[in-house]
């Protein structure tokens, strides 16, 4: 069976998209951590922080030679940094369509970013040292918790789409009959910030004190790695309370028409600031107490629940 020319130009420029959409990630993660830290830091009333902050720590870092970690904790950064950039490849940022597409599954998705947090535990458990153990012990009980949200989020995704494949389920958000699929979407959004990302007070504290063995090559790695996981979370939400500023692929094309993707790009960055600027809000208003991690945990199991319920009754009404 010949290959035609266009299809293989085809999967040349989706391998470019998609790599450019990589990059854009890498490029992004750092700066939405400082911009939150700036919001939170304005916010509180407390002294300024640079944007930038967050990639000069981590080039500082990667310039440094830092101490081998022992045993297992060597080879932890370099795994969380693969697994959370395997998890940013399957998101959808500007474009569908793009090569792996078919692999972009909620389950899939989510079980990678949840372990690309949870391996840094890892790291800390494994020196022994106080500090490190007594962070990490913190945040296995708060990520623990979060995670009951997650099988709500895939039974809404599977109710909506037949199947829980992301790029699928944006396509059949972006059709006008969908009803109160777009209102469950966005209440899946909502679900998924309140769960997945490290925002919340003492997250930072415990986050720097999981790393405090670090040096070098290996916290460049791991404070890259927190950063991509919450770029993830950030866009996987951005993609279900806004799938019509994705460029799509027109009918019988393989790829999305390449005037469209400017304007793409330009609305994943518009609806990620958004979205950043609504977590330092709630931070303020919901997670500004110790209470926050009880307080996510309620909210997001609400919204989660609301969302299939949402789509149950759009069903029964068709």
């Amino acid at each position: 069976m010949m290959v035609s020319w266009a299809m293989v130009s085809a999967a040349v420029a989706g391998c470019v998209l998609l790599l450019v959409h990589l990059v854009l990630m890498v490029a992004c993660a750092p700066l939405a951590r400082g911009l939150l830290a700036a919001g939170m830091a304005r916010a509180g009333g407390a002294e300024r922080v640079p944007v930038l902050g967050r990639w000069r720590l981590i080039l500082s870092c990667a310039r440094r030679h830092g101490v081998r970690a022992a045993g297992g904790a060597e080879i932890v950064p370099g795994a969380a940094l693969a697994v959370a950039l395997a998890a940013c490849v399957l998101v959808p940022s500007f474009a569908l369509g793009l090569p792996g597409g078919g692999l972009s599954d909620l389950l899939t998705v989510s079980g990678l970013l949840v372990l690309a947090r949870l391996l840094p535990l890892l790291a800390a458990l494994e020196p022994g040292g106080a500090r490190a153990g007594l962070a990490a012990a913190g945040d296995v009980t708060a990520l623990a918790a979060m995670q009951a949200v997650f099988p709500l989020a895939v039974a809404a995704a599977v109710m909506a789409s037949g199947h829980g494949g992301i790029d699928a389920l944006l396509v059949r958000l972006r059709d006008p009959d969908m009803g109160g699929g777009r209102v469950s979407a966005m209440l899946l959004a909502l679900a998924l910030l309140l769960a997945g990302p490290d925002v919340g007070p003492g997250d930072d504290v415990r986050a720097a004190d999981m790393m405090v063995d670090l040096g070098g090559r290996g916290r460049a790695a791991m404070e890259l790695a927190r950063d991509l996981v919450l770029m993830g979370w950030i866009t996987l939400a951005g993609d279900l309370a806004w799938p019509g500023g994705l460029a799509v692929p027109q009918a019988d094309a393989l790829l999305p028409p390449a005037i469209s993707l400017p304007g793409a790009v330009a609305a994943w960055l518009a609806r990620t600031g958004v979205i950043c600027a609504g977590i330092v809000a709630a931070r303020v208003v919901v997670m500004g107490s110790a209470r926050g991690t009880r307080g996510r945990l309620v909210l997001a199991l609400l919204f989660a629940t609301l969302a299939v319920v949402v789509l149950f009754a759009d069903q029964e009404v068709a």
